[in-house]
């Protein structure tokens, strides 16, 4: 079930100024980057929705080291904010040509999934749930996402034409589908019994685990283009947060220059991945890594910006922190 609210409040802003949406207060930062975050999003349990640390300060001039080093360029987006009316938090985790899709959160802090089409947003109803996500939707409209149930225990759903399936990866828990790719392939997260995260693929319901080599402990899929190449983020002995490519079988880390963590979330067909890293002085930025060449991506004024995933169009979604009321935003750019 969808319940339909018709707004107008999809406001597109230069980037000479970021205009706060309505009845935003401070939340959660980081929310890509992190896969427990978003999982603690979709459950019940007290004491789960713990603020992530803050993105920094914005009168740091660090974030723009590599930039003056020649390391990596500046990119320029038109972006517009998508705000679900009297949340506390919106993310844009994808969209299609007509179509984003993401979470909100009210004040109880738990996530509900929603579209935003046409000047209009429509909550989706995910049968059995408490919470809910949508992660990703490809061009015919499939959407993918999870959800949590009653018993604190999370899912992975597609809506197909508005068929809802549930599933789970086999012998794992809490999982969260992220992506889904014009052929149906889905990318996402699961947690095993240790609360390990690992990257999976569903290809027609056959599942395949994913693991950046040498760790088992923090792995993430995130995104996935029609030649079936995924990215994602992992962690290290350190418990610091890379990104990687997967390609014919092939993993390539993938880490911003001077970053202290990159996490890579979205690739289109052209190869081009978007993401967001922490540079040195604990402030998020997005970035676009094409033909061997880093972009960092700011909102204008922002505190923090993370990107999600990056289209054919190159239009790319995510959510970015204000420095006026530190108020969490999703953002669609192009």
């Amino acid at each position: 079930m969808r319940i339909v609210r018709t707004v107008s409040l999809f406001l597109t802003f230069s980037l000479a100024a970021v205009e706060p949406a309505l009845s935003q207060h401070p939340q959660q930062s980081r929310l890509l980057a992190n896969p427990h975050s978003l999982i603690n999003l979709l459950k019940q349990t007290p004491g789960s929705h713990a603020a992530l640390p803050s993105r920094g300060n914005q009168s740091s001039n660090s974030a723009h080291n590599a930039v003056s080093m020649g390391l990596a360029k500046t990119k320029i987006y038109r972006f517009a904010s998508a705000d679900y009316p009297g949340a506390s938090t919106s993310i844009v985790f994808d969209k299609n040509t007509s179509t984003a899709v993401g979470a909100f959160v009210f004040s109880s802090g738990l996530a509900n999934a929603f579209t935003f089409k046409g000047g209009n947003y429509e909550i989706l109803s995910v049968p059995g749930s408490v919470a809910a996500l949508i992660g990703g939707i490809n061009t015919s409209g499939e959407m993918v996402g999870g959800y949590g149930d009653p018993s604190n225990n999370v899912h992975g759903f597609v809506d197909n034409a508005g068929t809802i399936t549930s599933f789970d990866f086999p012998g794992g828990s809490d999982t969260i589908a992220y992506e889904v790719n014009d052929s149906g392939e889905i990318v996402g997260n699961y947690e095993d019994a240790a609360s390990n995260s690992h990257g999976f693929l569903d290809n027609a319901g056959v599942f395949t685990s994913i693991d950046y080599p040498g760790t088992t402990t923090g792995t993430t899929a995130t995104g996935i283009d029609s030649a079936g190449d995924i990215v994602g983020g992992w962690l290290d002995a350190t418990n610091v947060q890379h990104g990687f490519l997967l390609s014919n079988g092939i993993f390539t880390p993938l880490d911003f220059p001077l970053a202290t963590s990159t996490t890579a979330a979205g690739i289109n067909d052209d190869g081009e991945i978007s993401g967001s890293f922490i540079d040195a002085s604990n402030m998020g930025h997005g970035f676009i890594y094409a033909s061997g060449t880093w972009s960092q991506i700011d909102v204008a004024g922002a505190s923090g910006t993370e990107l999600a995933q990056i289209k054919n169009n190159h239009n790319v979604t995510g959510t970015y922190e204000d420095s006026l009321n530190m108020e969490t935003h999703g953002l669609t750019g192009h």
